[in-house]
C-alpha cells in the first residue's frame, strides 16, 4: 500500500436472539465506532439481525453478525499490509467455545486465528465478551489481546452509573482511550493519547466488577511488547 497506514475497526456484537440482545451491546460499540472514526479509523459493524438500537454514524457500515456477514468483514479486516493497524471490538455473549453470533451458531478460536492470519499488518483484539480470556492464546508476534475477563469467568455490565448502558470494562478501556460517554460521565485520565497498554492498566485499575459474584479480570497478552507502541 502507498500513502498514510490504513486503520481498520470491526466492531462485533452477536447478540443470541431478541430477548438477549441487549441494546448496551449495540450502544457501546456505536460509541466506540464514532470516536475512533474522529481518529482516522475505518469502521464496519456486525450487530445482531443487522440492526442498530440507535442512529448509526455514518462513517459505520452496518451488517448482520450472521456467521457468512461476520466472516467477509472478518476478510476485509484482515487485508492489512505491514504498516496497517486493525481492530476487532467485541462486546456480547460468549463461552469457552468461542463468541456467540446472531443465532445458535459460534465463532471459534480457531476459526478466528483462520480467518485474521492473512493479516500482514498489526491487530487488536478487544474481547469484551463472557469466558473472553480463551482468546488469549491468538496473542502472537503481531497480534495483541485484551480480555475483559479470564477464560472461566463472565464479563458484566456496568453498576449504576452508568447503569445498563455499557459493559464495564469496554466502558472503562474507551474512557482511557477518548474519555468518557456524554450520557456517562467519569473523570478520565489527565494525560492523553495513552498507549494501549497505559490505557489497559487504567481501565483495569477502575474495574468496578472485580469482586465476588460479579467477578472479572481484565487481561492484556502481548507476548512481542507492542501496547507501548500503539495508540489509537
Amino acid at each position: 500500500m502507498t500513502g498514510q497506514p490504513a486503520r481498520r475497526c470491526l466492531l462485533l456484537a452477536g447478540g443470541l436472539d431478541p430477548a438477549r440482545n441487549y441494546p448496551r451491546y449495540g450502544h457501546e460499540l456505536l460509541w466506540w465506532g464514532e470516536r475512533l472514526g474522529k481518529a482516522g479509523f475505518e469502521c464496519r459493524a456486525c450487530l445482531g439481525d443487522g440492526t442498530a438500537p440507535e442512529p448509526v454514524p455514518s462513517p459505520i457500515r452496518l451488517a448482520s453478525a450472521r456467521r457468512a456477514e461476520v466472516i467477509a468483514a472478518l476478510g476485509w479486516l484482515s487485508a492489512l499490509g505491514e504498516t496497517d493497524l486493525g481492530l476487532l471490538v467485541v462486546s456480547n455473549h460468549g463461552d469457552r467455545s468461542g463468541i456467540c453470533l446472531w443465532g445458535p451458531d459460534l465463532l471459534t478460536c480457531e476459526e478466528l486465528m483462520q480467518v485474521l492470519s492473512s493479516a500482514k499488518g498489526t491487530l487488536v483484539l478487544v474481547m469484551g465478551q463472557c469466558h473472553a480470556g480463551v482468546f488469549g492464546p491468538l496473542a502472537g508476534p503481531k497480534v495483541v489481546v485484551l480480555t475483559a475477563c479470564a477464560d472461566d469467568e463472565r464479563s458484566w455490565a456496568c453498576p449504576a452509573p452508568p447503569g445498563l448502558v455499557y459493559d464495564e470494562f469496554l466502558y472503562q478501556l474507551g474512557t482511557a482511550l477518548f474519555s468518557a460517554p456524554a450520557d456517562a460521565p467519569q473523570p478520565a485520565p489527565a494525560r492523553r493519547p495513552l498507549s494501549l497498554q497505559d490505557a489497559f492498566h487504567w481501565a483495569r485499575a477502575q474495574d468496578r466488577r472485580q469482586t465476588p459474584p460479579a467477578q472479572e479480570t481484565p487481561m492484556i497478552f502481548d507476548p512481542a511488547g507492542l501496547a507501548p507502541g500503539i495508540t489509537l
